[in-house]
């Protein structure tokens, strides 16, 4: 069988999102994509969509699937139908240091200025990083997300 390596970061890091939509999805292992920010973009929703931006000093954590490829356009449209498309050119690079291309996916609209988080995704990005055991500092980091009074 034939797979294709995926980096969640956003929503479908949960567990139960991931699963919904690619049944044999395997998680393998965390990594992190390197002068990168999490960023929330513009949507046709009142609430920003999480999405990846170069900026260096910033590092994005998430998990790396291996998903079969008939399961792949699934997940495409599921990561399209939140408003995000593939095309990251960065490796993710897991906790030995080794670089991993991945499928990955960010927002159709270019950031411009901070947007709140949606409470979906940020909830789901919450649970997934601790059911996979993500840094203990990003975990907190998105918990604070939800918190911060400038996105009030």
């Amino acid at each position: 069988m034939n797979t294709t390596l995926y980096f969640a970061y956003a929503s479908f890091l949960d567990p139960d999102r991931i699963g919904a939509v690619s049944p044999h999805a395997r998680f393998l292992f965390t990594a992190h994509f390197p002068e990168t920010k999490l960023v929330f973009v513009d949507s046709d929703e009142a609430e920003g969509v999480p999405s990846l931006l170069a900026d260096p000093g910033h590092t994005v954590w998430g998990g790396v699937f291996e998903i079969p490829d008939d399961e792949v356009p699934a997940l495409v449209d599921a990561e399209e139908g939140e408003g995000r498309v593939a095309g990251w050119d960065a490796k993710a690079v897991d906790r030995e240091g080794n670089k991993h291309d991945c499928l990955t996916f960010v927002a159709k609209a270019s950031p411009n200025g901070e947007h709140r988080p949606g409470l979906v995704h940020l909830e789901s990005m919450i649970k997934g990083a601790k059911h996979w055991s993500l840094p203990a500092g990003w975990v907190m980091g998105l918990e604070d997300l939800g918190e911060d009074p400038l996105f009030s």
